[in-house]
């Protein structure tokens, strides 16, 4: 996510090859404690987490370019 003009996040890309089993269960222990609200589609969570991520460029619409998980950042 990125600050846009107003001061709000907005996405970036979705992430295809996401983290492993070991990154997923950390990331459910912390997450459930962070959760901002719920709809029926989606579980919204604060910003806390950071995580770094590989790519290849951005596109013209402003999205990352073949998004890959790497690690959480501590």
């Amino acid at each position: 996510m990125i600050v846009d003009g107003f001061g709000k996040l907005r996405p970036t890309g979705i992430i295809e090859f996401g983290p492993g089993p070991k990154e997923k269960k950390a990331f459910y222990g912390v997450s459930r404690r962070i959760i901002s609200g719920e709809d029926k589609n989606f579980v919204y969570l604060e910003p806390r987490i950071r995580a770094e991520i590989k790519m290849r460029n951005w596109t013209k619409s402003g999205m990352l370019r073949d998004p890959v998980f790497t690690k959480f950042i501590v």
